[in-house]
């Protein structure tokens, strides 16, 4: 006979789940550095193209020339726009799957509380029928003893 597996079972699944959040917390912060990254550079290309536009003459340029050059800056500017509010939806995810962990680590601590809750109560069962049967051997020889 042996103890009930049911909650070794659902502990093993509250660890498989911690370890996909875990995995998946991951692969969002890893995204978020792209991103921040990305940012980074779009800064960086926007700042230089502001300042070629602003050391060129004027007149060196023509119409279409200048009307590509802020055609462009704009891009630039609607383009970090984007990757600002992907990483606050990348940061949104990260915090959501940080709470999924915190509550994923109790369920785990939970599950692995009741079964080791099981094996011991198993375990004091089993200690108990032994003792009850060594009693019943003891109670028989004192009985044939007696009455001998």
């Amino acid at each position: 006979m042996k103890p009930r597996s049911c909650w070794s079972i659902m502990a093993n699944k509250a660890e498989r789940k911690l370890a996909q959040i875990q995995f998946d917390m991951v692969g969002a912060s890893k995204l978020l550095q792209t991103l921040e990254a990305s940012q980074k550079r779009l800064q960086v290309l926007y700042e230089e193209y502001r300042l070629q536009g602003i050391g060129a003459a004027p007149l060196t340029h023509g119409m279409q020339d200048v009307l590509n050059h802020r055609q462009f800056m704009s891009q630039l500017v609607t383009l970090s726009h984007r990757v600002t509010n992907d990483i606050s939806k990348a940061n949104l995810a990260l915090t959501g799957l940080r709470q999924q962990l915190a509550q994923a680590e109790v369920e785990r601590l939970k599950m692995k509380t009741l079964d080791e809750r099981e094996v011991l109560a198993f375990e004091m069962g089993l200690r108990k029928r032994e003792q009850r049967s060594v009693d019943e051997v003891g109670i028989s020889q004192f009985n044939t003893i007696g009455l001998s």
